[in-house]
């Protein structure tokens, strides 16, 4: 609808509401309560994609009108419309047409349908006037309800986060390299644990081959023996005279040379 003009004053109703198929419907109902027969030619009533821009066809002892619905609440209907439903007319060799709208024309348009004298324009005051009031439209029961919206996440610089990851995989990895080499210290015997078995064994060989009380002697736990004493200095005075005393024996039968 680019480039078309707004209306002067928008409804706001039950028949703004409504849908265009229920709009046709609607006039269909009003049509053959005043005495038409009435074709529901449009989408509304067959279901088909198009209507060939004719939506009810009236019909009432010799007369044939085209009526062409243009459900429009914001805009205004161009006098184009009024143009091609009068080519309509002729095409089927109908006696007149009825515009409808659920809103305004444009001058030009009611001029058009002025000049012609074969197109009736039903505006929107003129068409609630004719239906009366109408209920309100129900939601349909499918409706899904209005998902929330998301929130925002404040955007966070990539490499901030390329450098935070690199460093958590090097931790990581530092981490479970040292625990590796501490399970392995912890799991693998020393020399003299590893020689201690063939220790064990060789002293078990050697006893089996003594006799058993030598056997027993040897196995046998050893005594600890007590630290010795430290002499005393009237001992160390007479270990020292002894002492020059067998120096000066030596020297005395030593002869000179």
């Amino acid at each position: 609808m680019h480039g078309l003009k707004n209306v002067s004053h928008r409804h706001d109703d039950a028949l703004s509401r409504i849908g265009w198929a229920d709009l046709e419907r609607l006039l269909a109902t009003y049509y053959r309560e005043v005495g038409w027969w009435v074709e529901h030619a449009g989408t509304g009533g067959t279901g088909a994609k198009f209507d060939g821009g004719v939506d009810l066809r009236i019909r009432r002892d010799a007369e044939v009108v085209l009526v062409q619905c243009k459900h429009w609440n914001a805009k205004q209907v161009p006098h184009n419309a009024v143009h091609e439903l009068l080519g309509l007319m002729v095409n089927e060799g109908a006696t007149g047409a009825v515009l409808v709208s659920s809103g305004e024309f444009t001058r030009a348009a009611i001029d058009a349908a002025q000049r012609h004298g074969h197109v009736k324009l039903v505006d929107g005051e003129t068409l609630r006037g004719m239906l009366g009031p109408l209920a309100e439209p129900e939601p349909p029961p499918d409706a899904a309800p209005a998902k929330p919206a998301r929130p925002v996440r404040p955007r966070t610089n990539s490499l901030l986060w390329l450098v935070a990851l690199v460093g958590a995989i090097g931790f990581v990895l530092i981490v479970r390299t040292v625990l590796h080499r501490t399970a392995d210290t912890a799991v693998e015997p020393s020399e003299d644990t590893r020689r201690a078995p063939m220790a064990r064994t060789a002293d078990a060989s050697y006893e089996e081959s003594l006799p058993a009380p030598v056997a027993q002697a040897v196995a046998a736990p050893a005594v600890a023996m007590p630290p010795p004493r430290p002499p005393t200095e009237a001992e160390i005075r007479e270990s020292q005279r002894k002492a020059d005393e067998a120096m000066r024996l030596i020297a005395d039968d030593t002869p000179e040379l």
